[in-house]
């Protein structure tokens, strides 16, 4: 189990543990990418002020498309001086709302031969940052991330979920990841929308939460929970 209680690099733990001494940095061509770190309420306040309230050593993102709410945190961790890494989970294959309802397919999702490659633009964005020591890119569907992770003991402290927009696929999220949150860590959801957009998100996250008798704040498209702390 890697150590991530202090003492050594957080970033350098949680990357020998998921990419087994693979550098997935390593000779990335960014002169092949330009910038692009277009997205939706990537700057909202309440992710930087989870990595200044909690100072996790692990934070990890569910949907990362090209990496803006990612960068925002990484940021955060940089400005406050916390030690520690954000693991950035996404297929970059695109959900059904890619490919089905956003404007401009196939070249948003920059299709080649067949295959997106929004993976790219988003390393190529975390390198221009000066986060490629910060976050670690982990290109795998949201429930085996989390069984990877919890195969290797990493648990995080912050959680941001921004993957699908439908209830079957955010329940999923919730159930896979919210046993993996550190007791007292904070879960933010993202598409809790007031004026009816992203129903399904909406639905998920009151039926999973509601049961348990745990406040769900929500402010300006984006939900948040904290994890009731361990008994002492």
């Amino acid at each position: 189990m890697p150590d991530l209680t202090g003492g050594g690099s957080a970033f350098a733990a949680t990357m020998a543990a998921i990419w087994r001494g693979h550098d997935p940095y390593a000779g990335f061509p960014l002169d092949s990418w330009p910038a692009d770190t277009r997205g939706w309420n990537s700057v909202h306040p309440w992710l930087a002020g989870a990595i200044r309230r909690r100072r996790p050593r692990l934070a990890v993102e569910i949907g990362v498309w090209r990496g803006g709410s990612v960068l925002t945190m990484a940021d955060a961790m940089r400005d406050a001086g916390v030690e520690g890494c954000i693991v950035a989970v996404d297929t970059w294959l695109g959900s059904v709302e890619h490919w089905t309802r956003m404007p401009g397919f196939p070249a948003n999702l920059n299709i080649e031969n067949g295959q997106p490659r929004q993976m790219q633009v988003f390393m190529g964005n975390v390198i221009r940052a000066g986060h490629a020591g910060r976050v670690v890119p982990l290109p795998m569907d949201s429930l085996n991330a989390a069984r990877l992770l919890a195969h290797h003991g990493l648990r995080p402290d912050v959680i941001h979920v921004d993957a699908g927009h439908d209830l079957l696929s955010v329940s999923s999220d919730l159930s896979a990841w919210w046993p993996l949150l550190v007791p007292g860590g904070l879960l933010i959801g993202d598409d809790y929308c007031a004026d009816g957009r992203w129903p399904g998100v909406r639905q998920a996250f009151d039926g999973f939460f509601a049961p348990m008798g745990l406040p769900l704040e929500h402010r300006r498209g984006k939900c948040r929970v904290r994890k009731p702390a361990a008994p002492a």
